[in-house]
């Protein structure tokens, strides 16, 4: 082999491997993630998702949330994944008061299954869990 093709193959080698350590692409939904999401909620986190309905953050597990939504014109407790948390809900900017309140308003209008109600009833009770602030970010 000649100098010039062992050097083209060996720049080729180095080109492959810097392509494969770049940073995903956020809109790109073909590559698969081989890092879980994190679950950074907390019990009475208020959520909104994109078409500004919110929710209310019940319970946390390591893997999943539960959440009190609305969900087919009735107030229900859903079970969510870390992944499917991170992708459709954002923080929202509102308060915890007033969005137990409303929810509860909501379920009393249009209702409620059991489980959201209980689970309303305990956050209500126990208030919401402190929130724990990056100290670098």
């Amino acid at each position: 082999m000649s100098s010039a093709l062992i050097k083209a193959l060996r720049e080729n080698r180095l080109n492959l491997r810097q392509t494969r350590y770049m940073a995903k692409d956020p809109t790109d939904r073909s590559t698969v993630d081989f890092i879980a999401p994190a679950l950074h909620v907390t019990c009475g986190q208020v959520l909104m998702d994109r078409q500004r309905h919110i929710a209310i953050v019940a319970k946390k597990g390591r893997t999943c949330a539960h959440l009190v939504r609305v969900k087919s014109g009735m107030l229900k407790l859903t079970k969510l994944s870390a992944k499917e948390l991170v992708e459709e809900w954002t923080d929202a900017d509102y308060p915890f008061e007033r969005a137990v309140t409303k929810l509860l308003e909501l379920g009393n209008q249009h209702g409620i299954t059991d489980a959201a109600r209980l689970a309303l009833e305990g956050l209500v009770r126990t208030g919401r869990e402190p929130t724990q602030y990056q100290l670098f970010s």
